[in-house]
Order: structure tokens, then C-alpha cells, then sequence
């Protein structure tokens, strides 16, 4: 991505980067508008502080996202941070961070300032707190005071100038802002661009994560063979997020999540991102989903929702059995099967203390479900989930202990029943072009659409998993969908 640095003083030196083009602010704010199409998609690292209402430094923020150009700080935080407003919602969450992470000196009263530069700072107790004020502040160069009396307490958060940096100062200045804008990655002597940078979000803590540790491994492996450089990331790399070209969120999403923060965050600095808000949001909803399929003629179950009042008129007229569902639930969790009407009403009242809506849905028995993954509107995988011995579905949850799943079987492509892929591809592309697994049942009725997932499972090293046919291919697909994505990015 390119960048634009504007100053105010340009006697200022700062490290050379192919991708970077030093302005002052007066040549910033006088660009002809022949030039604005040129400029626009890019990001503008504004440092022309104090950003008061009406400054300099106000408008360069201003002018640049008139422009659609990113900037940092935008207008809005440069407008709060001079107001003060961001200290009054976001300093309890602060301060509590810095408490913990910041424990000198043991007792008595004492004070300390440090900087922030783009996150990063030079004392190593307070780089999660620092990290955390420049997620919220959004300013290149902050200046923080610190006190203690009985605990740590944030006095101030004040954006700096980079003129008023001394030489050490401005060498960590400098340090940081190569790495933000990835010109860390750039060979200094042939000045051939950096490679791409990926950011893979996971969670070594998860149980179900949708790929395991060897298969991510895969995904970083398959990123180098294309030229470019994958790193694993966590929920707490999100104010490092900026500094990548594209993010793959390897966690099981859900809108009040921080994948979601991640998949808006990317989107919002024009970082491609798999799986990107939209996609999220229509999927983490079965509701959602089930009334798009059916407006666009999608075969699926049939499918009522029902709210409390609607449950028992339901329950008296339907077919057993019959399966209720939580609108979110995911890897089979929310999901249950009422057997008759007080089966039914046990449940439904159950799962509507905890939710206004839920589903009811047909009852389709089968051996197994089809999972078709598909990415930009092309399948680059198929198998066979099966469902969990003597149990109706794929994953038992009932099971004490860690829950039971069935077996799986990869299938080739080609050798995937023509229907089954053809619903696959339209169910996916109501969604978006992301990465989808749609999974689907089939009878002699035909193939229905069971549901449509936003982070589908992408394993490695068992029997039927999604990469048994294809192998690495299969990760070099993904990534190279990413990377492609980055250079639209670029010639926007």
C-alpha cells in the first residue's frame, strides 16, 4: 500500500521507502484534483499535530478522507483527542490494563512518561497497555503520563509533533514507522518491494478451531511458496493489524466477537480480509440465511421461525420429529431434536429464555452431509461428513466428556454429484465471494442447503480431511486469493 507522510517541517529526516512519498502539509492540502484519482486507496500517516479544530493538521486529516484516502489520526480522533471526549469512555479500561501489566514501583508516589509510536514503545512492561491507548487514540506519536499513588493511574495522553522528537527519540520514531507502513520488509540496497504480508488470526486455545496447528502451519507454508510471508496472529495483535496486507481469520466467528472487530477493522483500512463483516454477519444468522435462500429459490428444509407466541400453535400441527435451532449456533451447538409435542415444548421454552426467535426445521435424516468449500465463487473442495455413531448428527455435543464426531471422506471434484455442486455455488454467492463451506443433504427428493458457514474447517492429518486430495494446493489456492485481492487493493 502506498503511503503518504505529510509534514510540517520537511528539514525532518525520515527513513526512505519506495513505498512512502514525503509532503508537507502545504503541498498536501494544494495537490491539483488531477492528482486526487492517483491518490486515492492509499493511506496518509498525518503528522502535522496539534490537530486543533481548524489547525493544519485538522484539515490534512479532513482533506484526506474527502479524498478516500485513510488517514491517521482521522478528523473525528484528532477532533475527540483535543476535546478530551475519548478520555471520558475509554480510560477505566486503560488504567485497569496498565495495572496489571505495569507493577513498579512496589509502594509510595511516583510518575513516569513514555511514548507511543505507532503502539510501539520502548518499555517493555507497558507494550500491551501502549498498544491498547493507540488502538484507541489512533495518533502516530503519543506522549502518556503515568501516576502511582496505591495503583497506576493514566494523568495524560497528548499527541506530539515529530520536530519536538530528539535524535533517539526520532530513531525509534523511525524504527516504528517502518514497521507500520511494512517498509521493515523492504531490501533497503535493491529497493525491490517488501513481500506480501498475510496475518492469520487464531486461537491457540480453542477446541474447535476450524484448522488445527499443522494445517495453519500449511497455510504460512503455502504463502511462502507463493513469494509472500504469513504470520500467525492473535485477538491481541489487533492494534498491529495495519501492518499487514491481508488478513485470513482462522477462528469461529461470531458478530459480538473479536473476530468481527478484526474482519470490520481490516475492511475499514481497505486490508482484505476472509471472512469480511458481511459475510460474518449473514452467516452467524440462520434466520438471515434462510430467508435469503428461500427469496432466491434455494432448496432447504422447511424451515419455520418462531417466536414464544407462535411455539405452541407450532408445535400441535407439525410432524415429528422435528429439529429446533438457535439462530447463531454453530458446529452442531444449538441444535436439538424434539421427538414429540412436550418434547418439543420442553425445548422450544428452553432456547427461548435464552433468545426472542429460534427455528424449526424438517426433520431429514442421512448418512452423511456433503461440505462443499468454496472460495470467489469457484468449489476448490469437497467431502463427507458422517454423523457421529448412533447419533443424527455430525458432531455429538450430548456426549459427556469431549464431544464425538463421525467419520469424514474427501472427494474429488470432479467425481461430486452435478446438483450438489450446482446448489453449493448459488447457495455461496448469496452470501459474497468469500470462503464458504455449504453444507448440504441429499434424498430422493433432491439437495437441500442445510446451512452456509463463514469459516468452514480447512484440517490436515486424518482420514477424510479437506485437504486429503488436493493438499497443499488447496492452501496455495486460499492464499493466493488473498494475495490477489491485495493487488486489486493496490490498482484501485
Amino acid at each position: 500500500m502506498k503511503h503518504y507522510i505529510i509534514l510540517d517541517n520537511d528539514k525532518i529526516q525520515l527513513n526512505p521507502s519506495p513505498d512512502r512519498e514525503v509532503l508537507t502539509s502545504t503541498e498536501f492540502i494544494s495537490r491539483a484534483n488531477s492528482t486526487e484519482k492517483r491518490m486515492r486507496h492509499t493511506r496518509v500517516i498525518n503528522l502535522c499535530a496539534p490537530y486543533e479544530y481548524l489547525a493544519k493538521g485538522y484539515y490534512v486529516s479532513l482533506m484526506a478522507e474527502a479524498r478516500g484516502q485513510r488517514c491517521i489520526p482521522t478528523a473525528e480522533i484528532a477532533l475527540e483527542l483535543n476535546w478530551k471526549r475519548l478520555y471520558q469512555t475509554n480510560m477505566a479500561d486503560l488504567n485497569e490494563r496498565l495495572e496489571k501489566s505495569f507493577k513498579e514501583p512496589a509502594g509510595g508516589f511516583s510518575s513516569h512518561t513514555f511514548h507511543i509510536y505507532f503502539g510501539r514503545t520502548e518499555v517493555a512492561a507497558l507494550e500491551d497497555v501502549s498498544k491498547r491507548i493507540f488502538d484507541t487514540f489512533r495518533c502516530p506519536i503519543l506522549e502518556v503520563e503515568i501516576k502511582y499513588k496505591n495503583k497506576w493511574e493514566i494523568i495524560s495522553v497528548e499527541p506530539l509533533t515529530v520536530g519536538s522528537l530528539n535524535t533517539e527519540q526520532l530513531t525509534a520514531f523511525n524504527a516504528a514507522l517502518d514497521v507500520f507502513t511494512g517498509s521493515a520488509w523492504v531490501d533497503k540496497k535493491s529497493k525491490k518491494r517488501a513481500p506480501k504480508w498475510i496475518a492469520i488470526l487464531h486461537d491457540p486455545h480453542e477446541k474447535m478451531s476450524p484448522s488445527n496447528p499443522a494445517a495453519l502451519k500449511k497455510f504460512v507454508q503455502a504463502a511462502n511458496q507463493l513469494g509472500a510471508e504469513a504470520e500467525l496472529i492473535t485477538r491481541a495483535d489487533l492494534p498491529r493489524l495495519m501492518e499487514y496486507d491481508a488478513l485470513f481469520i482462522r477462528e469461529n466467528t461470531a458478530i459480538a466477537h473479536h473476530t468481527y472487530r478484526f474482519a470490520k477493522k481490516a475492511e475499514g483500512e481497505g486490508i482484505p480480509v476472509i471472512d469480511d463483516p458481511a459475510s460474518i454477519m449473514r452467516c452467524c444468522n440462520k434466520v438471515y440465511m434462510f430467508e435469503l435462500l428461500n427469496a432466491h429459490k434455494v432448496a432447504t428444509p422447511k424451515t419455520t421461525v418462531l417466536d414464544r407466541k407462535g411455539c405452541k400453535v407450532f408445535a400441535e400441527k407439525t410432524d415429528y420429529p422435528v429439529v429446533l435451532k438457535l439462530p447463531e449456533g454453530s458446529f452442531s451447538r444449538g441444535v436439538f431434536k424434539a421427538t414429540d409435542l412436550a418434547d418439543f415444548m420442553t425445548k422450544a421454552n428452553k432456547l427461548l429464555a435464552e433468545r426472542d426467535i429460534i427455528l424449526a426445521q424438517e426433520f431429514m435424516p442421512s448418512d452423511y452431509d456433503w461440505r462443499v468449500g468454496v472460495l470467489n465463487g469457484k468449489v476448490i473442495f469437497v467431502c463427507q461428513y458422517f454423523m457421529a455413531k448412533g447419533h443424527w448428527q455430525i458432531v455429538n455435543n450430548e456426549k459427556k466428556g469431549k464431544a464425538a464426531e463421525g467419520d469424514a471422506r474427501a472427494v474429488r471434484i470432479e467425481d461430486t454429484p452435478k446438483d450438489v455442486l450446482e446448489t453449493a455455488l448459488k447457495a455461496a454467492n448469496l452470501i459474497g465471494n468469500g470462503l464458504y463451506g455449504v453444507d448440504l443433504k441429499q434424498n430422493d427428493r433432491g439437495v437441500f442447503v442445510i446451512e452456509i458457514n463463514d469459516n468452514p474447517n480447512v484440517d490436515t492429518g486424518y482420514k477424510g480431511a479437506e485437504d486429503e486430495i488436493y493438499g497443499l494446493d488447496l492452501y496455495k489456492t486460499i492464499m493466493a486469493e488473498l494475495l490477489r485481492r491485495t493487488e486489486l487493493e493496490l490498482k484501485s
